[in-house]
């Protein structure tokens, strides 16, 4: 009796054919790789604290490697998820199509995600690496090793079976050269991207345990202001923005003839108020008109954004700008006026910086004032202080 003809291989239809060319065998196996990676991964983050399911995982390879994707801050953890989908998916997509060109075989494609979670760690390795770089120069090559690549191997092997019997079986097709090539270009930019990607994710979280531990560590000055040395912000400018030097008559009160000092503070029923003295040194009377410069630093050094407009406050009243003579040894003042502020928590002002007039330089003095961000400060115009002694 004759036997049977062998049965024909099952051929794809239209559709499946153009499923394949669309994604090659090798970046579906990644992604499934990618995902086992996420999953693990956030298994990892929420049950990291239970040893029982923490050995157990460890056993699969999963662990502080796959945790840390997910503890990134604001959006780095959605972005390096997709990099290391890109990183596991190409590499897995190069390396099976050259083990195994016609894209059959378990072996191949379990290899080839074994290959991709090398890969993958010695991407974080050089990530880590870099950073001592950066931070010690070359003696910070000293201390980097190769730490993560064994685990993420490990992993792999543990997790490069699923995708491969889920896809080892089923035909393919021969990759052609230039979707060879196609392959390795994906992998080498992936790769890139994502150690580019890791090391700003990285700096993004260094900063933010920074933050963490000055906000557990309470470090606040004595009003309850926190103290932010991450912060980030502009210095206070030398003279006032965008107002060029006034031009200063010749018997005027110049640097060289007058000083400005620090006078007392005063506050009343939730209102506040700052002098600030213009004393004649020379051994002759100086002239002075208009309104001081005045501009504030908060307690990280930044320029603290207040609104400093000349006029009337509760506790001071402004005569408006007028011309006056400050004798020898006489002092001219001007007085700041706000209303109270909470501090805790806020940016306050730190430093108040001064100048006689707009567009002249500025000089500063250490404060603990209640202004915080967003404040309204008025000041009065110069004023001569018939209460300040004179030279005869």
């Amino acid at each position: 009796m004759a036997s049977a003809p062998p049965s024909a291989p099952s051929r794809l239809d239209e559709s499946d054919r153009r499923r394949i060319a669309r994604l090659p065998r090798g970046v579906t196996a990644g992604l499934i790789l990618a995902a086992l990676w996420l999953l693990t991964g956030g298994a990892a983050r929420l049950w990291g604290s239970d040893i029982m399911v923490t050995r157990l995982l460890s056993f699969f390879g999963v662990g502080p490697v796959q945790a840390n994707t997910w503890g990134l801050p604001a959006a780095w953890t959605p972005v390096m998820l997709v990099l290391v989908a890109a990183v596991l998916a190409s590499v897995t997509w190069f390396v099976s199509d050259r083990v195994a060109p016609s894209g059959r075989g378990i072996w191949a494609l379990w290899f080839a995600a074994v290959i991709a979670g090398a890969v993958l760690g010695l991407g974080l390795d050089a990530i880590r690496a870099i950073s001592y770089l950066q931070d010690f120069g070359l003696r910070g090559l000293t201390v980097a090793v190769v730490e993560s690549a064994p685990m993420t191997t490990y992993w792999a092997v543990m997790s490069g079976w699923i995708p491969a019997v889920l896809l080892g079986r089923r035909d393919g097709q021969a990759a052609p050269p230039v979707r060879a090539r196609t392959a390795l270009i994906s992998a080498l930019v992936s790769v890139a991207l994502f150690v580019v990607g890791g090391g700003l994710a990285d700096d993004a979280r260094q900063q933010d345990i920074i933050r963490e531990n000055a906000a557990q560590q309470a470090t606040t000055d004595d009003t309850g202001a926190l103290i932010d040395p991450t912060a980030v912000g502009d210095p206070v400018a030398e003279t006032a923005p965008g107002v060029g030097a006034p031009t200063l008559q010749t018997d005027a009160c110049t640097v060289d003839r007058a000083t400005l000092l620090l006078g007392a503070a005063d506050g009343a029923t939730g209102h506040r108020a700052q002098a600030i003295h213009l004393v004649n040194v020379s051994e002759q009377p100086c002239v002075i008109e208009g309104y001081p410069d005045i501009a504030f630093a908060d307690q990280n050094g930044h320029a603290l954004d207040v609104e400093v407009v000349p006029g009337s406050s509760f506790l001071a009243t402004d005569d408006g700008s007028a011309t006056i003579t400050v004798p020898p040894q006489g002092q001219a003042t001007a007085v700041l006026g706000w209303d109270a502020n909470a501090t805790a928590g806020a940016l306050v002002a730190r430093q108040l910086y001064a100048a006689r007039l707009p567009g002249l330089e500025r000089g500063s003095w250490p404060v603990e004032l209640d202004i915080v961000a967003g404040s309204t400060v008025e000041v009065t115009a110069w004023k001569l202080d018939t209460s300040a002694g004179a030279a005869p």
